[in-house]
């Protein structure tokens, strides 16, 4: 389940396993080539139904280095613009801090002993193909959800990636404009954390199924999202989110992969939407920027769609 719209929760939850046990493994080191930044903004200017400034949505990727690390020049004004800036959940310490205690078991068991042998034995060979010194040992006080959640982005953090969401946060607080979330985090956290453990230890093996499917068929999803980006390429984002995404929905668990996507994509664009919209009517006179995963604003039906719906015009933004 390795897609761009999973988000905030992972991005809280990898250095949340990196805290545990991974910071003690070597890293590799940043590399610097091609182009410096992307191609072309995924940017939306926001106006009408009574604002009196222009705000705008910007689409992230939940993943770091260069050239993502870097806004497009448009997007840069747009962001140099704003008065307030919106990450999908707040990024202070504090909340990120009481995000990852959301992360730790409280069942009494380890997460190992919850998974069993065989999917412990899986688990350990996923995470040695992204380091040889990684097992799941490390990992053994947190709920399998979270693994299963994080694992796919543990490569980019493992190369000392801070996410493009986490520098919007940083480079928020730094130029002194307001920081905010546009969800609470129990509106990510609660979609995970109502798993029963059958549901969660169901949501790893589909990860690291489809992790083996991907190298079989000499894939790499997080490289063909990161290309998509760098792109500008909506409509080739848009493509990596379903396929990823309906991956489980087809699976042998379909029932339950229908219920979850409905919880992580469909019911979460019609809440930041409303959320987005509740901000815009405080504030009508400041420039908003609201940065959520590129995968949320794509699609027959988005967060743009429903802004659409609620009177504002939403424009593309191309350079």
């Amino acid at each position: 389940m390795h897609s761009a719209r999973v988000s905030s929760t992972r991005d809280f939850l990898v250095g949340t396993l990196l805290g545990i046990g991974a910071l003690l493994l070597p890293c590799e080191p940043l590399q610097a080539e091609g182009p410096k930044h992307p191609a072309k903004p995924l940017l939306w200017k926001i106006e009408g139904n009574g604002l009196e400034s222009p705000s705008y949505l910007f689409g992230t990727i939940h993943l770091g280095g260069e050239p993502l690390a870097t806004l497009h020049p448009a997007a840069a004004k747009a962001f140099d613009s704003a008065d307030l800036v919106y990450t999908e959940v707040a990024m202070d310490a504090e909340t990120q801090m009481t995000m990852s205690l959301e992360a730790v078991r409280k069942d009494g068991k380890t997460l190992t002993e919850s998974i069993g042998p065989e999917l412990t034995k899986q688990l350990d060979e996923e995470l040695k193909r992204i380091n040889p010194a990684l097992d799941a040992t490390p990992f053994d006080a947190l709920k399998t959800w979270a693994i299963a959640v994080a694992l796919p982005l543990l490569p980019s953090q493992m190369k000392g990636e801070k996410t493009l969401d986490s520098l919007i946060w940083e480079r928020a607080v730094a130029a002194g404009k307001q920081a905010a979330g546009i969800e609470r985090p129990i509106d990510q956290l609660g979609i995970f954390n109502d798993l029963t453990e059958a549901e969660q230890i169901i949501l790893l093996e589909e990860t690291i199924r489809q992790s083996n499917e991907d190298r079989a068929a000499g894939r790499d999803s997080m490289a063909a999202m990161v290309e998509a980006y760098v792109a500008g390429d909506l409509a080739a984002i848009q493509r990596e989110v379903d396929q990823s995404m309906q991956s489980l929905a087809e699976s042998d668990h379909q029932d339950f992969g229908e219920r979850l996507l409905k919880r992580v994509l469909t019911d979460r664009e019609v809440t930041m939407a409303a959320s987005i919209d509740e901000s815009l009517r405080q504030a009508p006179a400041k420039t908003h920027f609201f940065a959520a995963g590129a995968g949320h604003f794509g699609g027959e039906i988005s967060i743009r769609t429903h802004l659409a719906a609620k009177g504002y015009t939403v424009t593309t933004i191309t350079e």
